[in-house]
């Protein structure tokens, strides 16, 4: 706690008659979290929630990028009791429950990269929802701390929209800072070049840019929609379901993603079709399907009580430090954009997107995302048993070698290191690169050396122990002997990785192997020109000979010299010839199994 000291937050009302609607909002989210404390501020509205739930309860909440928000429907009693009680569970939180609810929240964890992941690293605004690494390292301290620093007054509006103005008792931590919300996170660049694919995988194409939350931002989303939804559901039956949705980031910036689901059958041609379709927008937008736009987004504001309809927005607006339209303002802005507006928002957002796509590659004219794809490193090496991989080690991060894959962390780079109570750890880049150390798994890497190598490199604050049920299992012997065989078939010396008894060198290699592959084919293509060149020779004095004795010389000390001669030749020419092959070949499938 930052003292004990309550306040009440400002409070938003606006008379609507019927069912009472309520709220909190506040100025806290993922952004404002890091891979090793993702989760907290999902685990501290999870408490409270539970401090007030009740049968019946018309209560739901919402952790975003950079706003928290709950809302509560019903009678005018039950919002206000609810209200009171859910500030008075984050001003004393009920940490008792923490085990129950940080299970609960890991049963709903999921490992998938988000789209904003690629794009921003696991960091900031790159952190998604289903992210919660950070629950196990969480402390009661730290629950307690956050809830007091995050969720205070100063950082909270409430909202309220029913028959008269109520009497709420909503009584929070005072904060750190004053009267003001806590600043937001700079919206980061890229961490790689865009457009770009990213291989989150799943059935559905997906294409998602960046660009200024502006009233035109609302157009292009709906018109995007219409024409998707024309051309891939009515025109050609690819898809049942087509979505925009535009998601806040910052308040001044904000996401657009597009997505359809996509039948196995015609995954392919219907993202072509998808990618076609968007892509046209950049160059020309008709004038009727943008009327046909902004007339079904102006059909929000022939609803009555608009002054209530938009409260939770203004109050997100209010901690977001933007300005607050009117309900006659907000429709004036949609009513204005021009088909113009449209195109000339579509053709810049058009270079900040990522795509999904459920088939094949490059269809944004941009290579597949990767992660992990910096130099590789160099340091001491270990061989996995149960698989064809190898992890090499040193004092500037780990390198994942897995078949012809390579896969980079350096510990500067880290977001955060999970540990396991059985030694194991798994260390996280920035970037969502993942390189596994499993004890089990190797001959020569015990939980000690694992420790010794990895955790001294990286910060304390983001190792996060991570308890799990099972362990991975020493693998059989079979399994064993399989990826023996697999490593035996394929080059030790390959892609800069040389493997020496217990050491490895990574990256150094690589140019000089190169460069003394070149000569050793020049040195046998020079080889093999002068074992031809003998041949020849030794069957035209061959032939000299044949000619002499026909002549009646019989010079048997010439032949004695022609004939072992011109055997060695062309015994030289074969051999040289099939090494040239060989190497030829060799280069060629490698050159496949990278391509």
């Amino acid at each position: 706690m930052t003292g004990d000291t309550l306040e009440l937050p400002r409070i938003l009302f606006a008379r609507r008659p019927g069912r009472v609607a309520g709220g909190l909002v506040f100025r806290v989210g993922l952004a404002d979290e890091t891979l090793a404390t993702s989760g907290i501020t999902a685990l501290v509205v999870a408490l409270a929630l539970r401090a007030v739930e009740r049968p019946g309860l018309d209560i739901s909440a919402s952790v975003g990028p950079v706003v928290t928000h709950v809302r509560v429907n019903g009678s005018a009693e039950r919002v206000r009791t609810t209200l009171r009680d859910l500030t008075r569970a984050l001003a004393s939180l009920p940490v008792q429950h923490r085990e129950t609810e940080t299970r609960a929240l890991d049963e709903r964890q999921t490992d998938a990269l988000g789209v904003l992941a690629w794009r921003y690293g696991f960091q900031s605004y790159g952190l998604g929802p289903g992210q919660h690494v950070g629950l196990h390292g969480a402390t009661d301290a730290d629950l307690r701390s956050w809830s007091a620093e995050r969720f205070a007054s100063s950082n909270a509006v409430a909202w309220y929209a029913g028959d008269e103005e109520p009497d709420l008792d909503l009584a929070l931590p005072a904060g750190a800072l004053g009267a003001a919300p806590h600043p937001l996170p700079a919206v980061p660049e890229p961490v790689r070049p865009l457009p770009a694919e990213a291989p989150v995988g799943g059935p559905n194409v997906v294409w998602e840019v960046v660009a200024p939350d502006v009233p035109t931002l609302q157009v292009l989303a709906e018109v995007a929609r219409r024409a998707l939804f024309q051309r891939m559901r009515q025109d050609q039956g690819w898809t049942y379901d087509v979505s925009a949705t535009i998601g806040v980031l910052d308040g001044r910036q904000a996401t657009l993603r597009v997505a359809a689901g996509l039948r196995p059958e015609t995954a392919a041609e219907a993202t072509g079709e998808f990618l076609d379709t968007l892509g046209r927008l950049r160059y020309a937008v008709a004038e009727d399907d943008v009327a046909a736009a902004r007339a079904h987004l102006l059909l929000a504001f022939d609803e009555p009580h608009q002054e209530a309809m938009w409260l939770p927005d203004e109050a997100a607006l209010v901690l977001l430090g933007q300005p607050v339209p009117s309900p006659t303002e907000r429709r004036a802005a949609i009513a204005d954009v021009t088909a113009a507006d449209v195109v000339s928002l579509a053709g810049a957002s058009w270079e900040t997107g990522l795509l999904v796509a459920p088939v094949g590659s490059g269809w944004a004219g941009t290579d597949v995302a990767r992660r992990g794809t910096g130099e590789v490193v160099t340091g001491r090496a270990f061989e996995r048993i149960d698989v064809d991989a190898t992890i090499v080690v040193g004092d500037q991060g780990a390198t994942l070698r897995d078949g012809r894959t390579r896969t980079t962390v350096r510990f500067a780079e880290t977001a955060a290191l999970l540990a396991h109570p059985d030694g194991g750890r798994l260390l996280v880049g920035l970037d969502g690169a993942r390189i596994p150390f499993e004890p089990t798994q190797h001959d020569d890497l015990d939980a000690p050396t694992v420790a010794e190598l990895v955790d001294r490199h990286v910060p304390e604050e983001l190792v996060v122990p991570v308890p799990r049920a099972t362990p991975p299992q020493r693998p059989d012997k079979e399994r064993i002997k399989q990826a023996g065989r697999a490593r035996a078939d394929r080059e030790v010396e390959e892609d800069g990785i040389l493997r020496t008894a217990g050491a490895a060198v990574v990256g150094t290699g690589k140019a000089a192997l190169e460069l003394g592959k070149l000569i050793g084919v020049l040195a046998l293509a020079l080889v093999l020109l002068a074992a031809v060149g003998g041949t020849l020779f030794s069957g035209v004095l061959l032939m000299v000979w044949i000619g002499s004795l026909l002549d009646g010389e019989r010079d048997w000390l010439t032949l004695a010299v022609i004939v072992p001669a011109g055997l060695a030749c062309a015994g030289i020419t074969r051999l040289t010839y099939k090494a040239v092959i060989k190497m030829g070949g060799e280069d060629k499938g490698k050159a496949e199994d990278a391509g």
